[in-house]
């Protein structure tokens, strides 16, 4: 075998420190003196990150003798001439439970290069090899290794010798380690494995069988696969964590172990929906996102942002299809389907931000605002997943009543980059639907994607036999109809101020403690029911930071969105038809 010019070992024999024992040995170090790096953010997750501020310690060598190491900015380092091979050590501290970054302890390992592996500046298009290390000690003994990176030389749990053809391959393989729950599966004669850590006791074979039915759907969707082998990796944790990030034939996953089906034992069907609509939103990334993808995305530099207005194509439209194909697959019916987008258009006219903010913008500003929300985001931004998700809807509706469709247009995408590596053009996704259908959505791309208007839904969803109908406002509204603010949980705290409501109009701002109302001990319950006596005001006082304060605030109606889709019981057949070729199932 021919050694590679880069090769990293990964150790990791003290878990309960959290921290990765790496080294980076470079065989032909730069002549000036090698300089390396890690990335400040990674594909699929648009935030800088700053991964560099994980490493503990870091030193250098050459035959045995220490180098200069100088850090030169906030992740890069520079080493002293030398005209042997040069080895970095260094530790990387590791326990973000997120799938973005890299996580050790006693039960469980996990990592994506890109939090790890040091990059060499001037030789990432190099070949490189990585050996992970088994942890000694009995306690570790069962181990496993599940990784799609290309497997040279290891042992039956999965310890050993790996490969990558260069930099930017080697950070697009995570890895999982510890005691995993594997089922294997094939969809359309590709090996594909479901790969679950953490305690849960989940129905692999159900879940297996699910996932076969999207991914054979997806593939024929697009009509071939572009790898020749898949892995979900999945976390099964707490209750409060819920993610996703792809990879070119893998996808990182954490849910909560609740949503996964038990043999034998009764399961909410709208959580476990949820986990497959996951699934299924990564797996479509393998596609578009992955080898589909924006100009800027072509080759980052991944020491800074990579800016593009296209993320609502990116990440709407796949938000868009990863429900739509549990339907199609036959894992969600018409009226599930119809429930889950009634929540996606209310949570969307709720927010009061998709008046301000546009959605190429939203895309645009990905890097400093999505990721970065605060008590004033509702009021000032709207999400490039669930607006882009709701302006693809809209034109794939407006297509098919032109007997086209937005399933054209992303074969089309598929085959120009399969055929020539073709990638999107800022701003010419326009041009490329009227080439394919022959029609140019004007107004959609001037109201609601270079505007802030809303899609027009309700018109155009009652053209396939479905009407949108008042729903009752529940308890867990009250506050944010009558009030126009939220509440932490059940506590009294408040975490959003609306615009234009009657908290703000009061001069309440989110972090005030609400103590007491009308001289009387203050609840989120006891909130609720003087709202239900309709009270026409309420005299409050409450806690900014360390002051006590009071105010009178005047309850009224916010026109909260309560909206539920249904079935027309006067549909005509045209309209069903239009319908059922929509949400075909196949």
């Amino acid at each position: 075998m021919k050694p590679h010019n880069i090769h990293y070992d990964v150790r990791f024999n003290t878990p309960e420190t959290h921290l990765f024992e790496l080294e980076c040995h470079i065989a032909h170090p730069a002549v000036e003196g090698q300089r390396v790096s890690l990335p400040a953010w990674l594909p699929g997750s648009y935030l800088v990150r700053d991964f560099a501020r994980h490493i503990v310690s870091i030193r250098a060598t050459s035959n045995g003798k220490a180098i200069k190491l100088e850090k030169i900015d906030k992740s890069s380092w520079q080493a002293g001439p030398c005209t042997s091979p040069l080895t970095i050590h260094y530790q990387v501290y590791a326990y973000d439970l997120s799938v973005r970054t890299a996580y050790l302890d006693h039960a469980r390992a996990y990592f994506n290069g890109s939090s790890v592996f040091l990059q060499v500046t001037g030789q990432e298009e190099s070949s490189c090899s990585v050996t992970i290390h088994h942890p000694a000690g009995k306690t570790y003994a069962d181990w496993q290794v599940a990784t799609t990176l290309p497997g040279r030389k290891t042992d039956k749990q999965g310890f050993g010798l790996y490969e990558a053809a260069h930099y930017q391959a080697l950070i697009d393989y995570p890895v999982e380690i510890g005691t995993l729950a594997i089922a294997e599966f094939k969809a359309m004669g590709i090996p594909h494995r479901l790969v679950i850590s953490g305690k849960h006791q989940a129905d692999l074979k159900a879940i297996s069988r699910d996932l076969k039915k999207i991914c054979e759907h997806h593939i024929r969707f697009f009509g071939d696969a572009p790898f020749q082998r898949y892995d979900f990796l999945l976390y099964a944790a707490a209750d409060n964590q819920y993610g996703g990030l792809e990879h070119c034939d893998s996808t990182s996953l954490i849910c909560p172990r609740s949503w996964l089906p038990v043999k034998h034992e009764e399961h909410d069907p709208s959580l476990y929906q949820d986990f497959l609509g996951l699934c299924s939103h990564e797996y479509f990334h393998a596609w578009h996102v992955k080898r589909i993808r924006p100009v800027a995305f072509a080759k980052p530099d991944l020491s800074r942002e990579a800016y593009t207005r296209l993320l609502w194509v990116f990440e709407g439209f796949t938000a868009y299809y990863d429900t739509l194909a549990l339907v199609r697959s036959g894992l969600m019916t018409e009226s599930e389907y119809l429930a889950a987008l009634s929540k996606d258009i209310n949570r969307f006219l709720r927010t009061p931000g998709r008046r301000i903010q546009a959605l190429e913008e939203s895309s645009f500003d990905a890097w400093v605002k999505l990721y970065k929300p605060d008590e004033n985001t509702p009021n000032s931004q709207i999400s490039y997943y669930l607006k882009g998700s709701l302006v693809a809807l809209a034109m794939d509706l407006s297509l098919r009543l032109k007997q086209r469709s937005l399933d054209d247009v992303m074969r089309t995408l598929w085959q120009r980059y399969r055929n020539h590596e073709q990638l999107v053009n800022e701003g010419s996704m326009q041009a490329l639907i009227a080439e394919v259908c022959g029609e140019k959505l004007a107004s959609l791309f001037r109201d609601c994607v270079q505007g802030c208007e809303d899609p027009p839904l309700e018109k155009l969803l009652s053209r396939f036999g479905i009407i949108f109908t008042a729903d009752k406002i529940n308890d867990a509204d009250l506050l944010r109809e009558h009030l126009g603010l939220q509440l932490a949980n059940d506590e009294t705290r408040i975490t959003h101020v609306f615009s234009n409501g009657a908290a703000e109009q009061a001069g309440l701002a989110a972090g005030d403690v609400i103590i007491a109302h009308d001289h009387l001990k203050a609840s989120a319950k006891s909130l609720k029911q003087q709202l239900k006596r309709h009270r026409k005001q309420l005299h409050l006082h409450f806690f900014r930071r360390d002051e006590l304060l009071s105010t009178d605030i005047f309850p009224r109606k916010h026109a909260l969105a309560h909206y539920r889709l249904a079935i027309s019981e006067k549909q005509k057949p045209e309209q069903r038809t239009l319908r059922q070729d929509w949400l075909a199932t196949n």
